[in-house]
């Protein structure tokens, strides 16, 4: 009788430890997943870029061991304007409003406009150096206008990208440590939190050993067969070649990128990009800034630019793409 009670003591102690210990081990769990997550995240990432720099047609097969993680694709996560000046002295604008083309030049030299994607051509003349353009190409692909003056010679590019990422998602106790990886950054979330820019695009301004102000952008378009496949499967990326957009002298650059989703990580770039504009705005001159800076309002709603504005630099804008499968 005596050992059956104990026994029957020892047994409701143990019951009663586990429902204590169980929110630990909830946390446990959870801090070990979410390191999982990040590791996978982080190495998904870095092979994503090296793929990314491989020659069109070649890539590498990865082996994941984080099981419970799947990958999602992420359609359209970002959108990517970028224009510039590259010949004379005039200033080209290029407005896009409910699918048409508001093309401007203050000095009224632009003549004409040609229209080139993946499956379009087209050629346009324009009106005393304006003119508004309805055009058949789709904006889910990339599309660059080139406008012209009267000799022919290309004065403005403007270009359009839209970019498709991916997310890791680890499941938790509750909700799940969400990774997204788009353009080259790693954006994490954790439940209930705001998100965290781990890593962003690259976007990188210099002065080359000649004194002359240079401007890199690599654009990262990691699109992904089907609607979602688990992470315990073999996953292949392949390198679809690179696109350049710019290699060449340019002035008055505009960079509008758009992004979807409700937290999505703009401030947080905008913030990363202009804080040196902003000090120098504080201290109250900024004549002798080089760098990224708002274009317009200094909300940053009109995109950046390069300052000094008016001043000559080399720009490049090049659009890797991979496929994951």
């Amino acid at each position: 009788m005596g050992v059956t009670m104990l026994l029957a003591m020892v047994i409701s102690t143990m019951a009663g430890v586990m429902v204590v210990m169980q929110p630990f081990m909830q946390d446990l769990t959870d801090n070990r997943d979410w390191s999982s997550g990040t590791v996978a995240a982080t190495q998904f990432n870095d092979r994503l870029l090296v793929a990314a720099e491989s020659p069109a047609g070649t890539g590498m097969v990865i082996h994941s061991q984080h099981i419970s993680d799947t990958i999602k694709p992420l359609r359209m996560a970002e959108i990517w304007q970028i224009s510039a000046d590259l010949f004379g002295n005039d200033r080209v604008t290029i407005e896009l409003s409910g699918g048409v083309f508001n093309i401007t030049s203050l000095n009224s030299s632009a003549a004409s406009v040609s229209i080139t994607g993946p499956s379009i051509s087209e050629q346009w003349d324009l009106n005393e150096g304006m003119g508004d353009i309805i055009t058949n190409a789709s904006m889910q692909q990339w599309i660059k206008i080139d406008v012209k003056d009267s000799n022919g010679i290309i004065i403005h590019r403007w270009i359009q990208t839209p970019l498709d990422g991916i997310q890791l998602r680890t499941p938790l106790s509750v909700g799940s440590f969400d990774v997204n990886l788009i353009n080259g950054a790693r954006i994490q979330q954790l439940p209930n939190q705001p998100i965290e820019v781990e890593e962003y695009p690259r976007l990188h301004h210099d002065i080359d050993l000649d004194g002359k102000m240079r401007v890199s952008i690599m654009l990262l378009d990691a699109d992904i067969a089907g609607a979602e496949q688990s992470m315990s499967m073999s996953l292949d990326i392949e390198s679809k070649g690179a696109i350049t957009f710019f290699d060449e002298n340019a002035r008055n650059l505009r960079i509008s990128p758009e992004f979807t989703g409700v937290d999505n990580p703009e401030s947080r770039y905008l913030r990363q990009w202009t804080d040196s504009y902003d000090l120098h705005r504080a201290t109250g001159d900024s004549s002798d800034y080089f760098g990224f800076g708002p274009k317009g309002r200094v909300s940053g709603a009109e995109g950046m630019t390069l300052h000094p504005i008016e001043a000559a630099f080399h720009l490049d804008v090049v659009l890797q793409q991979v496929v994951i499968s």
